[in-house]
């Protein structure tokens, strides 16, 4: 059910891109940081004018919620996942088949890659409209229903573990790793990926699965914020050692996305381009 609605002003959000674009550059580029100054004064002074004055309601939704309503859209492009899934598919094309276990598996999509490289794939999730999409897709897995916290599969059962920007919703890590230190045999491979923290800090979420009129508002689920620290923790007090650890940073493609492009392309780029995007581990269960 929906949670919470809070109104977001388009001038606010606007202010909030400029004053990022404008942090970034005062200090070591005053020519680049000049425009944004200026755009900042036009913003104000118009702020009680369209599209400055657009009110747009944004709604919070739980996870199970938000992400039953997302399925039926869940594999269109997405960002995130158009800059992570080659970075982990080409970790686990690296690895021998054997048991695999893809944790948070949503509609299935590292579940398929995983069958595809010849494992035999366990797919959990907590959200049933997403089960049954990755039931179709990858009819030879076996897809159960449950919680990463406390993952339906025996001890040292998996070879390797994947878990795909789910991380940032659960709000301790720790009984998380420990569970994929539990199911993981010895010498077995996570690979998890995220929301970095950096992109959680400034606003990052799931948001926005289509609406035909987004007057009607933002539908989105909250995302937590793990400091890399949070992780390392976690890993080691499960008993996991970090192989790999990527940092996806933001490019043109991904601030092309971000919803003030269309009007401020200059500051959402001076804004985006070059922070945290995402963070992949590739760990080892020792």
């Amino acid at each position: 059910m929906e949670r919470r609605t809070q109104t977001l002003v388009a001038g606010e959000y606007f202010l909030a891109v400029e004053g990022l674009a404008l942090v970034r550059n005062v200090l070591s580029d005053q020519i680049a940081a000049s425009p944004r100054a200026s755009e900042i004064r036009e913003i104000t002074a118009h702020f009680d004018e369209f599209p400055h004055s657009l009110e747009i309601p944004l709604i919070e939704h739980d996870i199970e919620d938000g992400y039953t309503q997302w399925a039926p859209l869940y594999d269109r492009p997405n960002p995130a996942i158009d800059r992570e899934q080659p970075i982990v598919h080409g970790m686990l094309a690296e690895l021998n088949a054997g048991d695999a276990l893809d944790a948070a598996c949503g509609t299935g999509r590292h579940a398929a890659q995983l069958a595809a490289l010849g494992h035999r794939v366990v797919g959990v999730d907590t959200t049933e409209a997403m089960l049954t999409i990755a039931r179709e897709k990858v009819p030879m897995a076996d897809f159960r229903r449950g919680r990463l916290e406390h993952l339906p599969l025996d001890d040292g059962s998996i070879d390797v573990v994947t878990c795909s920007l789910a991380l940032t919703h659960v709000p301790d890590l720790a009984p998380v790793l420990r569970e994929f230190a539990r199911v993981l045999r010895p010498r077995g491979t996570a690979v998890l990926s995220d929301i970095h923290p950096f992109n959680t800090m400034t606003g990052g979420a799931v948001a926005g699965w289509p609406s035909d009129d987004i007057t009607r508002g933002i539908p989105y689920v909250v995302n937590r914020t793990h400091q890399i620290s949070d992780y390392i923790s976690a890993f080691t007090g499960a008993g996991l050692s970090v192989v790999d650890c990527i940092e996806p940073l933001f490019s043109e493609a991904e601030a092309s996305g971000v919803p003030a492009f269309a009007l401020f392309p200059d500051a959402t780029r001076q804004a985006f381009i070059g922070l945290p995007f995402l963070l992949i581990w590739r760990l080892r269960r020792n």
